[in-house]
């Protein structure tokens, strides 16, 4: 069996920087996800200018990239109980889908929060993974795919060590997986700020090459489970 090496970025909360960063995205050749909150779509809070793309626009906007569920309202699920968390991913699940036009099948939790209900529900659903937050550092796809941990946020202080360990490994025993994570708002906000220039050395880093495969999240998925 030939293995791969997959690449996928993954933003969340569907805010307007997103169209920033998908055009950095198209330039380099990326493709990703955007982890979005049906309830919050058009969202526009008093304080930082960190407003979220409207519901008119999601179809338009990450037209070629995979839309993803992040609960309606990005409720903390621990908190909640199995009913809440059911009601929430598949309110979210279902309205997304609506303005799409296709299944929405993958999902980023809240606040990192995983749970075991949120499992259930989301497998129920017909969500094919669940991805964490944070960074484990490493290129391995999970054994559960509800329990997954991205390698690194975009703005981790050894992105590009990872990305050149990324480049230069072989996968011989089984595929390999670079998930990058975010939230686009940090180009301009935050404590740990990503300006725009260093985020397009980071892609430039990673794209054009040859022997990696640049996809969304639901597509790497896919292909190790076929």
């Amino acid at each position: 069996m030939n293995y791969k090496k997959f690449f996928t970025l993954s933003f969340d909360d569907g805010v307007e920087h997103d169209k920033r960063v998908i055009a950095l995205m198209k330039k380099h050749g990326l493709s990703g996800t955007f982890n979005l909150n049906a309830g919050m779509l058009g969202h526009k809070p008093r304080l930082a200018n960190i407003s979220r793309i409207p519901k008119d626009e999601i179809k338009q906007v990450y037209e070629g990239f995979e839309v993803a569920s992040h609960g309606y309202n990005h409720e903390v699920f621990r908190f909640l109980s199995q009913k809440k968390t059911a009601e929430s991913i598949s309110k979210d699940l279902k309205e997304l889908s609506g303005l799409l036009g296709y299944n929405v099948v993958g999902h980023a939790y809240p606040y990192a929060m995983y749970t075991k209900k949120a499992e259930a529900s989301l497998r129920k659903n017909g969500v094919i993974y669940g991805r964490w937050a944070l960074g484990k550092g490493s290129f391995c796809f999970p054994e559960n795919p509800f329990k997954y941990m991205p390698t690194c946020w975009f703005n981790d202080k050894n992105v590009f060590n990872l990305i050149d360990d990324f480049i230069k490994a072989e996968p011989e025993d089984e595929h390999m997986l670079f998930m990058m994570w975010g939230h686009a708002y940090e180009l301009e906000y935050g404590v740990r700020r990503c300006p725009a220039e260093q985020l397009e050395r980071i892609f430039s880093r990673i794209a054009g090459q040859p022997d990696i495969a640049y996809c969304t999240n639901k597509e790497a998925f896919e292909s190790v489970s076929l």
